[in-house]
Protein backbone atom coordinates (compact mmCIF):
# COMPACT_ATOMS: atom_id res chain seq x y z
CA UNK A 1 0.00 0.00 0.00
CA UNK A 2 1.14 3.55 -0.52
CA UNK A 3 0.00 6.98 0.67
CA UNK A 4 -1.52 8.79 -2.28
CA UNK A 5 -3.20 11.71 -0.49
CA UNK A 6 -2.48 13.50 2.76
CA UNK A 7 -3.27 16.50 4.89
CA UNK A 8 -0.63 17.61 7.39
CA UNK A 9 -1.68 20.71 9.30
CA UNK A 10 0.72 23.53 10.06
CA UNK A 11 0.96 22.59 13.74
CA UNK A 12 1.67 18.98 12.79
CA UNK A 13 4.41 20.10 10.40
CA UNK A 14 6.08 22.08 13.18
CA UNK A 15 5.99 19.04 15.47
CA UNK A 16 7.41 16.74 12.79
CA UNK A 17 10.27 19.15 12.18
CA UNK A 18 11.10 19.88 15.82
CA UNK A 19 9.92 17.02 18.03
CA UNK A 20 11.70 13.67 17.84
CA UNK A 21 8.72 11.81 19.30
CA UNK A 22 6.36 13.26 16.70
CA UNK A 23 8.76 12.34 13.89
CA UNK A 24 9.11 8.81 15.27
CA UNK A 25 5.34 8.42 15.54
CA UNK A 26 4.94 9.50 11.93
CA UNK A 27 7.60 7.04 10.77
CA UNK A 28 5.86 4.22 12.61
CA UNK A 29 2.45 5.09 11.15
CA UNK A 30 3.71 5.44 7.57
CA UNK A 31 5.79 2.26 7.84
CA UNK A 32 2.69 0.40 9.02
CA UNK A 33 0.70 1.71 6.05
CA UNK A 34 3.42 0.49 3.69
CA UNK A 35 3.35 -2.91 5.44
CA UNK A 36 -0.17 -3.58 4.14
CA UNK A 37 0.85 -5.84 1.25
CA UNK A 38 -0.77 -8.76 -0.54
CA UNK A 39 0.35 -12.13 0.82
CA UNK A 40 3.37 -13.35 -1.15
CA UNK A 41 4.04 -9.93 -2.70
CA UNK A 42 5.97 -6.82 -1.73
CA UNK A 43 3.12 -4.51 -2.80
CA UNK A 44 -0.62 -4.37 -2.30
CA UNK A 45 -2.62 -5.64 -5.27
CA UNK A 46 -6.41 -5.75 -5.28
CA UNK A 47 -9.05 -7.47 -7.35
CA UNK A 48 -10.99 -4.87 -9.37
CA UNK A 49 -13.42 -7.20 -11.12
CA UNK A 50 -16.52 -5.50 -9.68
CA UNK A 51 -17.65 -2.85 -7.21
CA UNK A 52 -17.49 -3.69 -3.47
CA UNK A 53 -16.03 -7.14 -4.11
CA UNK A 54 -13.37 -7.12 -1.37
CA UNK A 55 -13.43 -7.05 2.40
CA UNK A 56 -11.39 -4.60 4.45
CA UNK A 57 -10.76 -6.26 7.83
CA UNK A 58 -7.69 -8.28 6.68
CA UNK A 59 -6.16 -5.06 5.36
CA UNK A 60 -6.74 -3.23 8.64
CA UNK A 61 -5.41 -6.18 10.65
CA UNK A 62 -2.05 -6.05 8.86
CA UNK A 63 -1.73 -2.41 9.88
CA UNK A 64 -2.73 -3.09 13.49
CA UNK A 65 -0.38 -6.04 13.82
CA UNK A 66 2.58 -3.96 12.64
CA UNK A 67 1.70 -1.13 15.03
CA UNK A 68 1.20 -3.45 17.98
CA UNK A 69 3.82 -6.15 17.51
CA UNK A 70 6.75 -4.13 16.18
CA UNK A 71 6.11 -0.59 17.40
CA UNK A 72 4.26 -1.44 20.64
CA UNK A 73 1.17 0.73 20.23
CA UNK A 74 -1.94 -0.08 22.26
CA UNK A 75 -5.51 -0.65 21.10
CA UNK A 76 -8.70 0.98 22.36
CA UNK A 77 -7.38 3.84 24.50
CA UNK A 78 -10.12 5.59 26.52
CA UNK A 79 -10.02 9.37 26.19
CA UNK A 80 -10.46 11.25 29.46
CA UNK A 81 -12.86 13.70 27.81
CA UNK A 82 -15.31 10.80 27.38
CA UNK A 83 -14.91 9.36 30.89
CA UNK A 84 -18.57 9.97 31.73
CA UNK A 85 -19.95 9.82 28.19
CA UNK A 86 -20.36 7.26 25.40
CA UNK A 87 -17.60 8.55 23.15
CA UNK A 88 -15.71 5.30 22.93
CA UNK A 89 -11.93 4.68 22.86
CA UNK A 90 -9.63 5.59 20.01
CA UNK A 91 -8.30 2.77 17.84
CA UNK A 92 -4.58 2.95 18.60
CA UNK A 93 -2.52 4.93 21.10
CA UNK A 94 1.08 5.30 22.17
CA UNK A 95 2.82 7.41 24.77
CA UNK A 96 6.41 8.20 23.86
CA UNK A 97 8.47 9.14 26.90
CA UNK A 98 11.93 9.70 28.31
CA UNK A 99 13.14 10.98 31.68
CA UNK A 100 12.11 14.56 30.96
CA UNK A 101 9.27 14.49 28.44
CA UNK A 102 6.27 12.57 27.16
CA UNK A 103 4.29 12.76 23.94
CA UNK A 104 0.88 11.17 23.42
CA UNK A 105 -0.32 10.08 19.98
CA UNK A 106 -3.73 8.76 18.94
CA UNK A 107 -4.85 7.21 15.67
CA UNK A 108 -8.11 6.14 14.08
CA UNK A 109 -8.05 3.68 11.17
CA UNK A 110 -11.34 4.35 9.40
CA UNK A 111 -13.10 1.56 7.53
CA UNK A 112 -16.71 2.38 8.41
CA UNK A 113 -19.23 4.57 6.61
CA UNK A 114 -19.04 8.37 6.38
CA UNK A 115 -20.85 8.82 9.70
CA UNK A 116 -18.18 6.70 11.34
CA UNK A 117 -15.47 8.79 9.67
CA UNK A 118 -16.97 12.02 11.03
CA UNK A 119 -17.10 10.46 14.49
CA UNK A 120 -13.42 9.48 14.22
CA UNK A 121 -12.44 12.97 13.11
CA UNK A 122 -14.39 14.62 15.94
CA UNK A 123 -13.16 12.14 18.53
CA UNK A 124 -9.53 12.89 17.68
CA UNK A 125 -10.16 16.64 17.62
CA UNK A 126 -11.69 16.48 21.09
CA UNK A 127 -8.76 14.39 22.28
CA UNK A 128 -6.25 16.97 21.08
CA UNK A 129 -8.27 19.93 22.34
CA UNK A 130 -8.58 18.38 25.79
CA UNK A 131 -4.93 17.40 26.05
CA UNK A 132 -5.49 13.62 25.91
CA UNK A 133 -3.27 13.41 22.83
CA UNK A 134 -0.60 15.71 21.41
CA UNK A 135 -0.78 14.54 17.79
CA UNK A 136 -3.67 12.88 15.95
CA UNK A 137 -3.67 10.60 12.90
CA UNK A 138 -6.60 9.53 10.75
CA UNK A 139 -5.94 6.79 8.18
CA UNK A 140 -8.44 5.79 5.47
CA UNK A 141 -8.66 4.55 1.87
CA UNK A 142 -8.91 6.88 -1.10
CA UNK A 143 -11.96 6.72 -3.39
CA UNK A 144 -10.25 4.68 -6.11
CA UNK A 145 -9.51 1.87 -3.66
CA UNK A 146 -12.74 2.25 -1.69
CA UNK A 147 -14.78 1.48 -4.81
CA UNK A 148 -13.60 -2.14 -4.62
CA UNK A 149 -13.90 -2.50 -0.83
CA UNK A 150 -16.88 -2.98 1.45
CA UNK A 151 -20.07 -1.21 0.44
CA UNK A 152 -20.45 2.39 1.68
CA UNK A 153 -16.93 2.59 3.11
CA UNK A 154 -15.89 6.19 3.76
CA UNK A 155 -13.01 7.55 1.69
CA UNK A 156 -10.49 10.37 1.97
CA UNK A 157 -12.22 12.40 -0.73
CA UNK A 158 -15.62 12.02 0.92
CA UNK A 159 -14.33 13.41 4.23
CA UNK A 160 -11.98 15.96 2.67
CA UNK A 161 -14.48 18.89 2.58
CA UNK A 162 -14.68 18.71 6.39
CA UNK A 163 -10.96 18.34 7.09
CA UNK A 164 -10.56 22.10 7.45
CA UNK A 165 -11.98 21.59 10.95
CA UNK A 166 -8.60 20.10 11.86
CA UNK A 167 -6.41 22.91 10.52
CA UNK A 168 -5.92 24.59 13.91
CA UNK A 169 -4.74 21.35 15.53
CA UNK A 170 -1.73 19.00 15.21
CA UNK A 171 -3.46 16.58 12.85
CA UNK A 172 -2.38 14.26 10.02
CA UNK A 173 -4.76 12.51 7.62
CA UNK A 174 -3.43 9.86 5.25
CA UNK A 175 -5.32 8.37 2.31
CA UNK A 176 -3.89 5.05 1.16
CA UNK A 177 -4.18 3.26 -2.18
CA UNK A 178 -3.15 -0.03 -3.78
CA UNK A 179 -0.10 -0.25 -6.01
CA UNK A 180 -1.89 -2.39 -8.59
CA UNK A 181 -5.44 -3.28 -9.63
CA UNK A 182 -5.75 -6.77 -11.08
CA UNK A 183 -8.92 -8.83 -11.58
CA UNK A 184 -6.83 -12.01 -11.37
CA UNK A 185 -5.80 -11.37 -7.75
CA UNK A 186 -7.86 -13.40 -5.22
CA UNK A 187 -10.66 -11.49 -3.52
CA UNK A 188 -10.14 -10.31 0.07
CA UNK A 189 -12.50 -12.09 2.42
CA UNK A 190 -15.35 -10.17 3.98
CA UNK A 191 -16.32 -10.72 7.59
CA UNK A 192 -15.86 -9.64 11.17
CA UNK A 193 -12.65 -8.61 12.88
CA UNK A 194 -10.15 -11.44 12.56
CA UNK A 195 -8.01 -10.45 15.55
CA UNK A 196 -8.99 -12.21 18.75
CA UNK A 197 -9.06 -10.22 21.96
CA UNK A 198 -6.08 -12.22 23.22
CA UNK A 199 -3.93 -11.01 20.32
CA UNK A 200 -4.62 -7.33 20.91
CA UNK A 201 -2.40 -5.06 22.98
CA UNK A 202 -5.35 -3.56 24.79
CA UNK A 203 -4.90 -0.41 26.85
CA UNK A 204 -5.48 -0.89 30.55
CA UNK A 205 -5.70 2.01 32.97
CA UNK A 206 -3.33 1.65 35.92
Amino acid sequence: MHISKSLITGKAEVLLANDDFAAQANREVTTSILSMVTNGLTEFHINDSRKNCNGVVPIKDKFYQKMENEFRWYREYPLACFSNKKGGPIDVYKKFANTSDEFKVGLEFETGNISSAHRSLNKLLLGVRNGDIDLAFLVMPVARLGYYLTDRIATYEELEPYCSLALEYPFIIYGFDAEQYDRNIPLINKGSDGMSSKSKRLWRKR
